[in-house]
């Protein structure tokens, strides 16, 4: 789990580590910004986000996570200059175990284009692109598929979750990982 330092943050860096984490042509992808906090789908040629999102800026990015059925690239700012990252691969993975944390969403919503909204009756919503799925109000809450990794701190004497890396999103009753749909194709 080396980081590697990036001076530039960019969607052409992104999209460079699809095959990392998917041998499908395309993969989620959540992102923290100031403007914006949500998933998007990456493509070879494109990355795709909420129908409200206008623009990105990449030299404000305070958390990126690439993520599919292979492992999770994840980004955050150097405290310097630039950014690290770090690539877990799950079959490289050997002291963790699986965990689901719920998404938001009591109910599905029709977004705009491929989007849906998942709103919560408090007020909170977020936007995935899986207008192909027909998903209903029973296949929620969505989960997030989590390998939290565990380590042993020999000197204290301790196990810990030192990392998480996020590999897929699955509906409330199943293990399928669910794809970014709708969206143009890159092949």
């Amino acid at each position: 789990m080396p980081n590697q330092p990036h001076k530039e943050l960019n969607e052409k860096l992104v999209q460079s580590h699809l095959c990392d984490v998917t041998d499908e042509d395309t993969a989620w992808i959540l992102l923290q910004e100031p403007g914006f906090i949500g998933f998007g789908a990456v493509y070879q040629d494109k990355i795709y986000w909420p129908p409200y999102v206008q623009q990105l800026d990449w030299t404000r990015i305070r958390d990126l996570r690439l993520f599919g059925e292979k492992g999770e690239w994840h980004v955050w700012p150097h405290w310097k200059t630039g950014w690290n990252s770090r690539f877990l691969k799950v079959g490289e993975i050997t002291d963790a175990f699986t965990e689901y944390h719920s998404l938001w969403g009591t109910r599905v919503e029709c977004g705009q284009s491929s989007w849906i909204k998942l709103v919560e009756d408090r007020g909170a919503e977020i936007w995935l692109p899986l207008a192909e799925t027909h998903l209903k109000e029973s296949d929620l809450p969505l989960r997030l598929k989590l390998k939290q990794i565990v380590s042993y701190d020999s000197d204290s004497r301790l196990a810990g979750i030192v990392d998480a890396a996020l590999i897929g999103i699955v509906q409330k009753s199943c293990e399928e990982l669910l794809l970014p749909t709708g969206l143009p194709s890159c092949s």
